[in-house]
């Protein structure tokens, strides 16, 4: 049971790009952010059903889009760019590592250092 807890709740992550980017008035990324956190909340809160597992992977692909719009429209700003693509390294690591024992271990990182990649894509923007 805390395991599930754990993987739920670190979507919450997700708050701190989604509170940079309403505080530097960039709001289609936050409506982007907001609607992946939400969206994931709900997969893995509702026991990952099928529906929303589909939702789930569309809006991480929207984000991932995203991420490469402000690292573009940033300039690829060092070190700012070469820490979010670190960090989105990072992210799809823990993201394919299938081992039912580590799921939650694993996909919690997932959700952070997806996060985390999302902050370093802002500062990149914001930076330049």
């Amino acid at each position: 049971m805390y395991k599930k807890r754990v993987l739920k709740w670190s979507n919450l992550f997700f708050l701190i790009p989604l509170i940079i980017a309403i505080n530097y008035n960039i709001y289609w990324y936050a409506i982007i952010v907001f609607t992946v956190m939400i969206i994931s909340f709900d997969y893995h809160l509702f026991n990952e059903t099928r529906d929303v597992y589909y939702l789930d992977r569309f809006f991480s692909l929207i984000l991932m889009i995203a991420n490469f719009i402000l690292l573009f429209k940033g300039h690829w700003v060092l070190p700012y760019s070469f820490f979010a693509i670190t960090f989105a390294i990072s992210a799809i690591y823990f993201y394919v590592q299938k081992s039912l024992y580590t799921y939650y271990f694993n996909h919690s990182f997932w959700h952070i250092f997806a996060a985390g990649t999302c902050v370093f894509c802002l500062i990149t923007l914001l930076s330049f």
